[in-house]
């Protein structure tokens, strides 16, 4: 077995046997959380389907992070960056464009964040640890700025809002004139929900995202089997850019305004906490999080004006006793009952 080979192999740690229940379980839970997403707004409240909407953009954007925190293995502090860019994005594609159909205003608002991702990431992977995230902090903080002494484009601390159009367009020749609260939760599942699969599958399907674990686990080794590591783990920022972006002008339609707050650094912890409370060591994780995140914060807002004080005990807790989040006490419990 070659050198080549041998250290690919290492990167599979779990016998083949619990490897593939594992599987079989992700595969099934994959199934169950996105039916239940999609089906949601058939039997929950009008207030539940906003909240929803707002999660599973916030679920994307958690995702796109984790691309970085999980494959990569690099801790983003300024990745909002990329998702309020792209909001913005969208905001003025919709003023200018509204006649053109969603899904492609979506995608050209995430390509520009892929493209801004590009540019930034030259030199933001370069660093490693603690270098790499004060550098994408201080590219947050920058964002941030621009933003808000832009009001000219961005509205300033005012936002942007009136953007949407009467009619959406959401193919040629099909258009929804004042979409109910339902149609456009489920439009933007509809683009959501294959911007994520895309992403999960070049990274568990294709040499790429074995190329991507490879630089992770011993990135001096990669690169003498002869792996382009910087050129790995740039196009992994990439592609974690792109998606947050699509997250981000997925926002800008579920809420129909676009401020400062989806670019600051606050937002930029948000997601962070979001990704952990999920767990990140599954791909959806972070969509449970998401959940979890805007339902606690409800609630908790509901209970007391010092709901963030409570809010940030019980993530401490959960950091200190389930640091696997959510899906990881699943998987615990997963793996006790199957493996019996």
């Amino acid at each position: 077995m070659s050198p080549h080979a041998r250290f690919l192999q290492q990167l599979r740690t779990m016998p083949a046997g619990p490897a593939q229940h594992m599987r079989l379980g992700e595969v099934g839970a994959t199934i169950v959380l996105l039916g239940l997403l999609i089906a949601a707004p058939l039997f929950v409240s009008r207030a539940t389907v906003n909240d929803l909407g707002q999660a599973v953009c916030l679920g994307l954007f958690a995702i796109s992070f984790n691309i970085i925190f999980k494959y990569s293995g690099l801790l983003s502090f300024g990745h909002a960056a990329f998702f309020g860019f792209a909001a913005y994005a969208e905001a003025l594609l919709f003023q200018r464009f509204g006649n053109l159909p969603a899904p492609l205003l979506v995608l050209a608002a995430g390509a520009s964040a892929g493209l801004l991702g590009l540019l930034l990431g030259q030199v933001s992977v370069r660093r490693e640890g603690a270098y790499f995230s004060m550098t994408t902090l201080a590219i947050g903080a920058v964002f941030y700025s621009a933003a808000f002494k832009w009001s000219a484009v961005t509205g300033g601390t005012d936002g942007l809002d009136g953007f949407m159009p009467d009619s959406l367009v959401i193919l040629p020749g099909w258009q929804w004139r004042s979409p109910s609260l339902a149609q456009t939760y489920w439009l933007v599942l509809a683009m959501l929900i294959p911007a994520a699969l895309a992403a999960w599958a070049v990274l568990e399907l294709t040499p790429f995202g074995n190329a991507v674990r490879a630089v992770r686990q011993n990135e001096k080794r990669a690169k003498f089997l002869g792996y382009n590591t910087h050129a790995v783990k740039l196009a992994n920022f990439t592609m974690a850019a792109s998606i947050a972006g699509i997250a981000g002008a997925l926002w800008a339609i579920d809420n129909g305004f676009v401020s400062t707050d989806s670019i600051d650094l606050t937002f930029s912890t948000t997601v962070i906490i979001i990704a952990f409370l999920g767990g990140s060591g599954w791909y959806w994780g972070p969509v449970i999080g998401a959940v979890l995140y805007i339902a606690a914060s409800d609630w908790l807002s509901a209970m007391t004006p010092h709901w963030q004080i409570w809010f940030g005990l019980g993530f401490i807790f959960m950091v200190l006793f389930f640091p696997g989040g959510i899906s990881g006490l699943a998987a615990t419990a997963w793996r006790r009952t199957a493996f019996k």
